[in-house]
């Protein structure tokens, strides 16, 4: 049960919205801000996130006596709705209408209690009075950590696709998504931030170089990092040399073992048997 002292239009708001989510267990994500904002600036704002993120089902919420404002993201994780946010802090900045600081939070990951994480998030924005314009992961000391580690395959051939997932995921306990091309595998990288991305050079809609480009472009917005392994059948040394530049931490070239596959992921990042 929310706590009645802090009377907020947010709160009113995505009331039900976050019980919906909460009784169906499904995810969400919630950014709170300081602001200085009327009904045309909501609307600006609106327009600048439906050009940005036109896939994403947003809801706005600006608490005017308060200066905040909220947004509910709907499907969303921790990691897209922080990628999300910088969106949000990005058109508040440009218009010198972000007056404090920024929080992100989603259910479940931050919290069990979908309500109360944005109780909380409310009261630490009011609670704040630095003007530091920095965006923050809302921390809930109680919650148990239930993150569930990710790997990204893109690749074009759905066989080496289907042999990896199948593969890594009975020898791991990380949770394997995978994209065809490019461009999908951008927008699920966006969404999951993955731990691990193993990609191959030649793709469609955006080329292996500029999704590994992108990559680490979004990492430095978001202060994450992924590491990446390129399998390909692309043996040139100057492909290799062009890779390793763009910052990726191994080469692999087709066709391969599984069993180095897997010792480098092991080298690379945390595995549990």
């Amino acid at each position: 049960m929310t706590e009645a002292h802090i009377d907020s239009s947010i709160l009113q708001s995505f009331h039900h919205f976050l019980y919906y989510y909460q009784a169906s267990n499904l995810p969400c994500g919630v950014i709170v801000a300081r602001a200085d904002l009327d009904k045309s600036w909501i609307s600006k704002l609106k327009e600048h996130l439906e050009k940005e993120e036109p896939a994403t089902a947003v809801q706005v919420n600006y608490d005017a006596k308060k200066g905040i404002i909220g947004l509910l993201l709907d499907g969303c994780n921790l990691g897209y709705t922080h990628f999300y946010a910088l969106y949000v802090k990005e058109f508040l900045k440009e218009h010198d209408r972000l007056t404090g600081t920024m929080i992100v939070g989603s259910f479940p990951e931050n919290s069990d209690d979908a309500e109360q994480m944005l109780f909380h998030m409310i009261k630490e924005i009011i609670d704040n009075k630095r003007d530091g314009k920095e965006i923050q992961v809302f921390k809930n000391p109680t919650l148990k950590k239930t993150e569930t580690s990710s790997i990204l395959i893109v690749d074009q051939d759905v066989h080496i696709l289907q042999l990896l997932k199948k593969y890594l995921e009975h020898h791991t306990k990380y949770t394997v998504h995978t994209a065809t091309d490019g461009k999908s595998g951008l927008d699920l990288y966006k969404k999951l931030l993955p731990d691990l991305v193993i990609t191959e050079i030649n793709l469609s809609a955006v080329d292996g170089y500029q999704f590994i480009k992108q990559i680490k472009n979004m990492d430095e917005q978001t202060r994450g990092h992924s590491e990446i392994i390129v399998l390909t059948n692309k043996h040139l040394e100057e492909d290799i040399k062009r890779t390793f530049e763009y910052g990726v931490a191994e080469y692999m070239t087709k066709p391969f073992s599984l069993i180095e596959l897997q010792a480098r992921i092991k080298r690379l990042v945390k595995v549990t048997e």
